[in-house]
């Protein structure tokens, strides 16, 4: 019910009339909700607004968009790291979200550690702004603040932090570093992630012992105020303004020890920092560009008739990590690069294709000599990969690849898995972007060349280059190309699967034996069953020790899911690892915000039960989940929805439940005595990881495209490298 409400109020705000109405009270509820909190700094608000104003003005400015644009009514307080823990964050501001989420655990800035001083100061949690508002008034009240980590805090006089919140940076020219590393980190005009960027200058200034040269070229005040508060707080970051088009390459600074680049835009993340300091403390190094949507801006740049062209422009990023560790090129390219003294950022140097940075195209020029380098040079580097150039004329080059062997008597093919799941980061929390992985090592370990494309690469310009197109048919429509060997495995949603789609392919695949034979009448066209599976490699019994730990593994969904909320309502405890469920459950309740894929093979294993649920529509059709799989096959035990065939495969290893309700039943009661002995569950276990491996189903897909007429078109795709 509560559900279906949600699904009417999100519909209701897409309407011109009831839209307008709900947003004018959005904004009056914001509001409110902030002034009550009397967390509104007048004089960091008045170098902002260019005079004095009350703070009902600040925060009626703040709350009809202002949140949007950089202005910011605290300065120990920065808009988009909150946004980014809690949902609703493209909707609401983040400072109304603080305050009304739980704050023991939200960190409000790069400066300060706020759940820090709510583990330390129990008492903070009691201000009506939690930790930020005790912070705030404290400060206010001692005439100084404590910033920088919590292990090693820096104690800054109020006044002295007010003065240069409020000072805009100078038009400077890049200080000098001596003989220390320099990290020049550039922040773009529009950067989505600017804490982001604060954090890496924090931590070259602390762990690579680097000067810091923090450059600014946008007007967003509350990044302004964050980056001048970090240098105020550590004397080896230096922050300046400086135009795009003069800041947007590396420098060169010969008086510096070593230095590391970042540029505008750049998703560089903490370790790719440390990995790529260390890569180019000997010779120059770059981090593999990536474009936005995972796939290959440059892996350096090497030259076709005399121009500059970037490698593997437009590949996925496999392609590039079939070359080894590092890639030896003529120039380096790209937006993370890191050069000793006496060496140049254009000058040759190895691409590391384990550092990653994600930027677009368009955000980093790349300037290079050709200083000799000859086409044979770029052939004899991209043979290496499999892949060679047809040039035509004086016209684009474009990527052709070379054969591939034969393998165990099987046909060695080229696939292109793609998946719904977004590419970089925010894809490490989808099941989907690790389901593929499995299935692609699975593909290779039967001797397949295997690529993965996020859900915005699924129209790469290279699709040409791909044998078999493999499509994880998740809550994304993917068309295949016109070209190969298409495939489509149906792993959830299917009530959203129409006619054209199957009928667009040249095999189907259900992870439902029910949902297959009716969707095969319905549209008319084979649909054969292949059910989920799991990586028996990472998911297999270890001997971890079982806990009474009842565990849930998953995201909110945006939606109060009945399998965790009513538990925990009814005092179950439950531990809980996902995102977005601040709001919907207490903080207590979370364990974590999310869990790596690794480590998880020991906690199904050592939880005393897993819960897990289904999406409405695979609940209905029979789509069992693949979690379940995973937990079994680790030798876990779980407590799931009723879905039809659940008993079959996974026989007493998994209980379900009818409703809610019967589930607190469940799990107040005797959980041991619902499951079978352990030698049982240990059958049921081994049962699952030799039926339903990755390998077992990589293997039904190389038999369906063995028997699979190759499609081709009329003209191939061409690709400018």
């Amino acid at each position: 019910m509560l559900s279906r409400v949600r699904v009417l109020w999100r519909a209701a705000r897409e309407t011109v009339v009831f839209g307008a109405l709900l947003a004018a009270a959005d904004r009056v509820w914001w509001a409110r909700t902030i002034r009550r909190a009397d967390i509104v700094d007048l004089d960091f608000v008045a170098a902002q607004a260019g005079r004095r104003i009350s703070a009902r003005a600040a925060v009626r400015r703040y709350v009809r968009g202002g949140f949007r644009t950089g202005f910011t009514l605290n300065p120990l307080f920065m808009e988009r790291p909150v946004s980014r823990q809690l949902s609703d964050s493209d909707r609401v501001p983040a400072l109304y979200a603080y305050l009304v989420n739980d704050r023991r655990v939200l960190q409000v800035s790069p400066n300060w550690d706020a759940p820090a001083l709510a583990a330390l100061e129990p008492d903070s949690l009691a201000d009506p702004a939690g930790p930020l508002g005790h912070a705030w008034r404290r400060a206010r009240e001692r005439g100084w603040v404590e910033l920088g980590r919590a292990s090693i805090p820096v104690r800054v006089p109020w006044a002295d932090l007010l003065r240069t919140a409020t000072t805009p940076p100078p038009l400077a020219a890049s200080p000098d570093a001596g003989s220390r590393r320099l990290f020049v980190c550039v922040l773009g005009p529009e950067e989505a992630d600017p804490d982001r960027a604060l954090s890496l200058a924090r931590d070259a200034a602390h762990d690579l012992s680097a000067e810091v040269d923090l450059v600014l070229t946008g007007d967003s005040f509350d990044q302004t105020a964050q980056a001048a508060i970090l240098a105020l707080h550590n004397p080896h970051v230096t922050v300046r303004r400086g135009p795009l088009h003069l800041v947007a390459t590396p420098p060169h600074d010969p008086r510096a020890g070593q230095t590391v680049f970042r540029g505008p835009d750049a998703e560089l993340t903490a370790a790719g920092l440390h990995a790529l300091a260390e890569a180019g403390s000997q010779r120059p190094a770059a981090a593999l560009w990536l474009t936005p949507a995972g796939v290959i801006a440059s892996a350096g740049t090497v030259f076709l008739h005399g121009a500059a062209v970037p490698l593997l422009d437009g590949l996925p990023m496999e392609d590039a990590q079939r070359l080894g560790d590092g890639i030896e090129v003529p120039a380096l390219a790209g937006p993370a690069r890191a050069w000793p003294a006496g060496s140049s950022p254009t000058d040759p140097g190895r691409t590391m294709t384990a550092i990653t940075v994600t930027a677009p195209p368009s955000s980093v020029p790349t300037d290079a000599d050709s200083a000799g380098a000859t086409d044979s040079d770029t052939d004899t580097l991209l043979a290496r990969a499999g892949l060679a150039i047809t040039r035509r004329g004086s016209g684009e080059p474009e990527y052709r690849r070379v054969s591939l062997p034969s393998s165990g008597g099987r046909i060695a093919r080229r696939w292109a898995i793609k998946t719904s799941a977004p590419a970089g980061a925010a894809g490490e929390s989808w099941g989907e972007t690790h389901f593929a992985r499995g299935i692609a090592d699975a593909l290779r370990r039967l001797g397949q060349d295997v690529v993965i494309d996020a859900y915005d690469a699924r129209d790469r310009a290279t699709n040409s280059l791909d044998d078999v197109t493999l499509v994880l048919r998740g809550p994304q429509r993917i068309d295949p190309p016109l070209h190969g060997r298409r495939i489509l495995w149906i792993i959830s949603h299917p009530d959203e699967i129409t006619r054209d789609e199957v009928h667009a392919f040249d095999a189907v695949f259900a992870a439902s034996t029910p949902w297959a034979a009716r969707a095969a009448s319905r549209f008319a066209r084979p649909i054969e069953p292949l059910l989920q599976c799991t990586d028996t490699r990472r998911f297999h019994p270890e001997g971890t020790p079982r806990s009474d730990e009842i565990v849930f593994v998953g995201t909110a969904r945006g939606i109060a899911r009945p399998v965790v909320v009513t538990p925990v309502r009814a005092g179950v405890p439950i531990r809980v690892y996902g995102p977005d469920w601040r709001g919907y459950i207490p903080a207590a309740a979370i364990a974590a915000t999310g869990i790596p894929n690794a480590k998880l093979p020991r906690l199904y294993e050592g939880a005393g039960v897993v819960l897990n649920d289904h999406w409405p529509a695979m609940k209905r059709e029979g789509f069992v989940s693949n979690r379940l799989y995973d937990v079994v096959a680790a030798g876990g035990r779980a407590i799931s929805d009723d879905v039809d065939g659940i008993d079959q495969i996974f026989g007493g290893a998994v209980q379900t439940f009818q409703s809610p309700e019967d589930l607190v039943s469940m799990l107040e009661g005797d959980i041991e005595g619902l499951f079978p002995p352990a030698p049982e569950l240990a059958r049921l276990s081994a049962v699952v990881r030799e039926r339903d491996s990755f390998d077992a189903r990589a293997r039904a897909l190389i038999n369906a495209a063995d028997a699979t007429a190759e499609r081709v078109p009329s003209k191939a795709p061409e690709h400018g490298a």
